[in-house]
């Protein structure tokens, strides 16, 4: 016969095991349901995206819910398609700056140069003193460092593609459709401005048409001119008053997408009709002397703006005292009107130094390719994905703002995790062990 400590023992030793199978159960459940955090997950997520394949891989997860990404840069336009693919598929995507820092905004812009010369005008936005690098299929061109308004790279050659790189950040333009620019009507009285006018434009390559009054009844043309027509012609110079008496025609060609380039001497007094950023004052004779230096065009003689007509854009500003604004730039309907305060170009050319022929002739051809922007499409692009031009603004417009995700919820899986066998094998055995001992001592 068992004496009552023996049973006293054994009731022990039964709820014993009936707490260990109990408690092996409950801490079996618990793993599987507690918001647990796969530690080698969330290294993965929380490290900058170094490939497609390794957001592919984490995003191929069924239970991840959320996501949450720390980048060191811009991802590239495919793993934003990823991430954007993986907020359609119900997945909560956050992310942020190393260190919380913000990532760089870029913003590029690339069109062909309206020149006959072609070449293509690549345009950046970005946070001052940021230095950007150009570059092309066959590699860098050109650093810079960012100024307040921006930087802009005049380009020769064939339009092609481009990519400008800050760190690990790109941003990315097409080819630019090639334009063909048209041809250029000059008006002007016979004399050396007009002389030298069509000599640094025909040098630029451009095509001109010219009727130059050199006496009465008689006038001698350059090419064929013809009615003032946007299909035949880009820009339209008026160097003096012989413009006047076109005057409504030329009104006509601007608003129907034309460019005008106007010289003081055609604005002066000209028809109200005529489109102008502005009237001009007395004339004030150029700085003796400074044809042969560094600011060659303060030796010409110069007309002032008397005031400036709204939304006029001033392009270039003069050296002298207060800076008075001597090439102003206007759009009108369609068209652009770029007016010049300097009169008697032909002197830089005639008297200036040793490179005053090209510096004459590369003005010339950077005024027309300013009033003639306006003269033509924006030209199209091809061979960019969406939103290369402006990576960040595109990462934002695709997943959304930086921290849209708490780290304390991120990469949490969205099902329980299956209970621990081992937890489950000792709940088992033990209360099998507590079921036996009782049964073994007649109890149920």
């Amino acid at each position: 016969m068992r004496s009552r400590t023996d049973a006293r023992a054994r009731r022990a030793g039964e709820a014993v095991l009936r707490a260990l199978g109990v408690g092996a159960l409950l801490l079996a459940l618990w793993q599987a349901w507690r918001p647990a955090r796969d530690a080698a997950a969330a290294r993965d997520a929380r490290a900058p995206l170094v490939s497609a394949d390794s957001l592919a891989r984490l995003l191929s997860d069924p239970s991840r819910s959320a996501l949450a990404l720390e980048l060191a840069a811009v991802p590239d336009a495919e793993r934003r398609a990823l991430l954007q693919a993986a907020t359609h598929a119900g997945v909560r995507v956050g992310w942020r700056g190393v260190d919380g820092a913000p990532l760089l905004a870029l913003a590029v812009s690339a069109e062909s140069r309206v020149d006959p010369a072609g070449g293509t005008v690549v345009r950046l936005a970005a946070p001052p003193d940021v230095v950007v690098e150009l570059a092309d299929s066959l590699g860098w061109i050109d650093s810079a460092t960012v100024t307040a308004p921006g930087v802009t790279w005049q380009v020769p050659g064939e339009a092609r593609a481009f990519t400008v790189r800050v760190g690990g950040t790109q941003a990315h333009t097409g080819a630019p459709t090639r334009i063909t620019p048209r041809r250029v009507r000059l008006l002007a009285e016979a004399g050396w401005d007009a002389r030298f006018t069509l000599l640094a434009l025909e040098e630029a390559g451009w095509a001109v048409d010219g009727a130059f009054v050199i006496a009465p009844r008689v006038r001698v043309n350059a090419g064929r001119p013809e009615a003032l027509d946007t299909a035949r012609y880009a820009v339209v110079v008026a160097l003096d008053s012989s413009a006047w008496s076109q005057a409504p025609a030329i009104a006509r060609f601007v608003r129907e997408g034309g460019g005008l380039v106007l010289l003081p001497e055609a604005a002066s007094g000209a028809p109200a009709v005529m489109p102008r950023a502005g009237p001009v004052g007395a004339r004030t004779e150029g700085v003796p002397g400074a044809l042969r230096t560094a600011a060659p065009r303060e030796g010409l003689a110069f007309r002032p703006f008397a005031r400036l007509e709204p939304g006029s854009v001033v392009l270039e500003q003069s050296t002298r005292a207060g800076s008075p604004p001597t090439v102003v730039a206007r759009r009108v309907d369609a068209g652009r009107v770029v007016q010049v305060a300097w009169a008697s170009t032909w002197e830089w050319r005639m008297l200036g130094g040793d490179a005053s022929v090209a510096a004459h002739r590369d003005w010339w051809r950077l005024l027309l390719q300013r009033a003639a922007a306006g003269a033509d499409p924006v030209p199209s692009v091809s061979g960019a994905w969406p939103g290369d031009a402006a990576p960040l603004a595109d990462l934002v417009a695709r997943v959304g703002m930086p921290g849209s995700v708490p780290d304390g919820t991120a990469n949490q899986p969205s099902t329980p995790r299956p209970p621990d066998s081992r937890l489950l094998l000792l709940a088992a055995a033990a209360l099998l062990a507590e079921w036996w001992s009782r049964r073994l001592r007649g109890a149920r």
